[in-house]
């Protein structure tokens, strides 16, 4: 069974129980499922139903979920969780998860949720939070395995032991002197295999791979590829143990750089694959349109000067370029979205209706105020009011026409199981320039130019 069924199959799981009404038997298939099941069935629902689902998980599953979803869900579901519940699910964190979560919230609400948690919390998520987000100190966890150098294999071990409950996934035991600065690190393996009496200044390899705090996270996601790691401890300037990264948290960060280059080559951001307000969405296209659009009016004013003519025809063909240009833009900022959010599993092809509306009315948005700047432009080039609304009218319809295309194409395509990020482009490129020329010259000539 491929992986949407899977999804489709979960959904329609919690959907039956949901109409039952069963409360007990959804608590119990909520527990039996992983999180990351759990976070990519219930953003299928609709806002209400997710956070109704989310309020059936116990605080460490429901920690485990949010972590999951990615940040355009963590908000709204953020914004239905009581202080008190919040805080509970927040307390069953990694200090990292902790503090990506508290670092989302309004600043009062963290104020408080910070004083409500135990001491060792507190201090963990407060260190988290000096460090910038994009670097190592800001994704790094504070769970650690550090060992004094003149220990024994086996007091490492009672160690780990102690704190097998604070730390997962124990992969290195970190070796530091008296003054915490990293002298080395010990695979778990050697360790367990080693006499239990063997000083771990015999075991541990003396020259790790350490990752220093202040360092970007993408060059941490190339340390990690360089040397095959799976987790790699972190340093201060002196050398001393701050903490450590795992190579789930590198991943974290491959997928949120791909998306963030990919989104931004169309001029949109990565939130929006998630975002459903229409004009939020809106807001944060227009200006790289805009961009565009005062490009190619500059385009329109060459050919102004090396074309000089009073035929309304002719005057229409200056703003060719403008009005392909515009029109590729808004079809690749569209398809962009549909084709990561399908990619990353945020956006299904049962979500065709609403993403047609969602898409459409921001380029409308967008579309109409671009119309209004191409009318003064036009009529203080041209002086004719009238003539620049026609062209304005026919910008409008050609983008809206751009827009339900390059969100239509990539869901379509999906469909018919031909990968859309491959065959997306032709299909846009080609599309936008016959129709765009087809919408614009046909509404001038009904016009009468």
């Amino acid at each position: 069974m491929d992986l949407p069924a899977e999804e489709k199959s979960v959904r329609e799981i919690l959907q039956e129980i949901l109409e039952q009404g069963n409360e007990t038997l959804l608590r119990n298939v909520l527990t039996d499922l992983h999180p990351a099941d759990i976070a990519e069935a219930i953003i299928a629902f609709d806002r209400d139903i997710r956070n109704t689902l989310f309020a059936y998980l116990d605080h460490e599953r429901a920690a485990q979920t949010l972590c999951e979803l990615d940040k355009p869900y963590h908000r709204e579901i953020l914004d239905s969780l009581s202080e008190e519940r919040l805080a509970r699910i927040i307390g069953t964190m990694n200090s990292d998860d902790a503090t990506d979560i508290i670092s989302e919230l309004d600043k009062d609400i963290a104020g408080r949720i910070l004083v409500s948690m135990p001491k060792k919390g507190y201090r963990d998520v407060a260190a988290l939070m000096r460090h910038e987000e994009d670097t190592a100190g800001g994704i790094m966890a504070l769970e650690i395995v550090a060992v004094g150098q003149d220990r024994t294999a086996a007091e490492a071990l009672e160690v780990l032991r102690n704190k097998a409950d604070e730390v997962e996934d124990v992969y290195n035991i970190y070796v530091i002197d008296k003054n915490g600065v990293l002298v080395g690190l010990a695979s778990l393996k050697d360790v367990v295999t080693a006499s239990p009496k063997a000083p771990l200044s015999q075991i541990m390899e003396t020259d790790p791979v350490a990752v220093l705090a202040d360092m970007d996270q993408e060059e941490v996601a190339n340390l990690f590829g360089k040397y095959d790691l799976v987790a790699a401890p972190v340093v201060d300037d002196r050398g001393r143990l701050v903490g450590r990264i795992t190579v789930d948290d590198v991943l974290d960060v491959v997928k949120e750089e791909a998306s963030e280059d990919i989104t931004r080559m169309a001029g949109i951001t990565d939130d929006e694959i998630g975002e459903r307000s229409i004009f939020k969405t809106s807001y944060v296209r227009l200006p790289w349109l805009l961009v565009a659009f005062v490009g190619e009016i500059l385009s329109a004013k060459v050919l102004e000067h090396f074309i000089p003519s009073d035929n309304e025809l002719i005057i229409a063909t200056f703003f060719i370029p403008l009005i392909m240009a515009m029109g590729g833009n808004i079809g690749i900022q569209s398809s962009t979205v549909i084709i990561r959010g399908l990619a990353i599993g945020d956006i299904r092809l049962r979500d065709t209706g609403w993403r047609l509306i969602q898409e459409i009315s921001a380029a409308f948005l967008n579309g109409l105020l671009i119309a209004v700047l191409l009318l003064g432009v036009v009529s203080w080039m041209f002086h004719d009011v009238k003539f620049g609304g026609i062209l304005s009218s026919a910008l409008l319809s050609v983008l809206m026409i751009a827009a339900f295309v390059g969100t239509l194409i990539p869901l379509f395509l999906k469909r018919i199981h031909v990968d859309p990020a491959i065959a997306t482009g032709p299909f846009i490129t080609t599309s936008n320039d016959m129709l765009g020329l087809l919408i614009y010259f046909s509404i001038i000539r009904a016009a009468g130019f």
